[in-house]
């Protein structure tokens, strides 16, 4: 609290000022001003003298006691009222009025004590307004509260949210990808699939499904199980027809609901023959009730056809000179034979063991050839030339034959070619040349450049002049264990001709056979020319 309160001060008018702090739980919330004007005490003060002189001149013989007596009153009054001032200066508002009465002090205390009320009552009103003030701010601190709460509350679900969002569009993403992955699959498998929703009617053919079958989707789709099953058993071979779905074995009792069953095998007389493994399996999917799936074997089929006729022939060829040795064999060690008879029967087991070391020889070499697939060759570039001539001279010539002509040397050419590998081929067919031509003739080898049929090839020609080939025969001879002699006079294997094959296409080359029965054969090796080698550089002196 301020204020000066100084009645002889020279302030003109004189006043009373104040300012009192307005304070709510120890903080400041504003300032209560006001001020007293004193000229009407000073006045009032100067009457009272005035008159007390005049009263003291006029009454000089009132004793001294009651002038003292009234001064000290009057006094009194404005004590009180200068004490209750810096009271109220202090802010004690709530106390007892003043004196009031008729005269100027009184009057004086009567209006101090209204101003002193309404300073209350206005105090009153601002503690009021301050604590309703103080409780709103308390409210709206609450609020703001719950606000932040709830707005932490809303950015985590948002966040949730955002985040669910995210995982549900990386899921679809998922999803598209590998629908994309199986539309992809079953676009390029090279396996038929055949969908049937709940309704067990196609819902959808691969194109794998159509190649096989020669079905389309649009022939298919729609269909109900016994259509379906109906239109594919038309396109089958009676002996081999598609049994029906409801026909397929049941797959095995897994525990899970879905499976594989046994396989079974249809074949198709339409479009192409093929031989075709079918398998149904039930789909847990609600959509999709189960799916048929079919898969060309006729490839696995032929070869397991090929192996089985390959070991059965492989059995007898190794039979018929088992038995002869055998045979022979036992009779020798059960009957005595004169030199003559025993050197004959010696040499009939002879032969029939070198028949049996060179079936066995050929057999190998045909496992050996198709296990590598030519890893084992050893290309290089070859003088064709040379090589031919090296056959022709090593060759044993039968007795009573002459040995194969060749035209006079033209110098080298040069083929790509695994040198042993292919001396072997070409023995092979100079020795067939002699073979298939008991009642003589001459053995012809040359050589042809390239034309347009066999463009960067060079031919290597062997022709005879013997029994010759029948057309169908020439469609044969290059099975395994196929003989175009089929009296047994002639000895042979059936190999040699599929071992040249194997060997002059892991060349890259062709085999040709031309021949006409009782005018001889010619068969002509195509093999891939190349450039010479590269000439060794001089040897220099250092």
């Amino acid at each position: 609290m301020t204020g000066d309160f100084n009645l002889d001060g020279d302030n003109n008018p004189p006043r009373y000022d104040m300012a009192l702090p307005i304070r709510q739980s120890g903080q400041t919330l504003g300032n209560l001003q006001f001020g007293l004007d004193l000229t009407r005490i000073l006045v009032a003060r100067k009457q009272l003298v005035t008159q007390g002189v005049l009263i003291a001149l006029s009454e000089l013989l009132l004793s001294a006691g009651l002038l003292t007596l009234l001064g000290l009153l009057i006094t009194r009054q404005l004590s009180v009222l200068t004490t209750a001032s810096l009271r109220v200066a202090q802010g004690q508002l709530t106390m007892a009025p003043v004196p009031e009465g008729q005269d100027d002090v009184g009057r004086l205390g009567a209006a101090f004590n209204v101003m002193s009320s309404a300073i209350a009552e206005r105090v009153e009103q601002l503690t009021r307004a301050n604590q309703e003030t103080a409780d709103i701010a308390a409210s709206l601190q609450e609020r703001n509260r719950e606000l932040a709460l709830s707005h932490a509350q809303l950015s985590a679900e948002n966040a949730i949210r955002l985040q669910t969002q995210q995982e549900l569009e990386q899921a679809l993403q998922r999803v598209g990808d590998r629908n994309e992955q199986l539309n992809a699959i079953f676009e390029l498998s090279p396996d038929g699939f055949v969908a049937f929703d709940s309704q067990q009617r196609v819902k959808y053919a691969n194109p794998a499904f159509h190649r096989l079958t020669g079905l389309s989707a649009s022939e298919v789709v729609g269909l109900d199980e016994a259509c379906f099953s109906e239109r594919l058993a038309q396109a089958c071979q009676p002996k081999a027809r598609f049994p029906g779905l409801a026909a397929l074995p049941e797959p095995p009792n897994t525990g899970r609901g879905t499976g594989h069953g046994s396989r079974h095998q249809i074949e198709l007389a339409a479009p192409i023959h093929r031989v075709l493994q079918v398998a149904l399996r039930e789909s847990a999917a609600e959509s999709v009730s189960q799916i048929l799936y079919l898969r060309d074997v006729t490839h696995e089929t032929e070869v397991d056809r090929m192996k089985s006729e390959f070991l059965s022939h492989a059995a007898h060829e190794l039979r018929t000179p088992m038995v002869s040795i055998f045979g022979y064999t036992e009779l020798m060690l059960h009957m005595p034979f004169k030199e003559d008879k025993r050197k004959e029967v010696l040499g009939i087991i002879y032969r029939q063991s070198e028949l049996m070391i060179a079936i066995i020889n050929e057999l190998l070499d045909l496992v050996r050839i198709e296990e590598r697939r030519g890893q084992d060759f050893d290309f290089q570039p070859v003088d064709a030339d040379a090589l031919t001539r090296q056959v022709v001279v090593d060759f044993g010539v039968p007795t009573g034959r002459q040995s194969p002509s060749m035209p006079a040397t033209t110098g080298p050419l040069w083929v790509r070619a695994d040198r042993k590998k292919l001396m072997q081929a070409v023995r092979n067919i100079v020795s067939n040349a002699y073979k298939y031509s008991p009642e003589g003739g001459d053995v012809i080898v040359s050589l042809l450049p390239s034309h347009a049929d066999q463009p960067g090839r060079l031919g290597i020609r062997v022709r005879d002049e013997g029994l010759g080939m029948t057309p169908e025969q020439v469609s044969r001879v290059f099975e395994r264990f196929y003989r175009a002699d089929t009296s047994g006079q002639i000895p042979g294997t059936g190999l040699g001709m599929s071992l040249v094959k194997e060997i002059i296409e892991l060349h890259g080359g062709t085999v040709e056979v031309h021949s006409e029965v009782g005018q001889g054969t010619e068969v002509t090796l195509w093999v891939p020319v190349t450039t010479g080698p590269a000439p060794a550089l001089p040897l220099t002196a250092a």
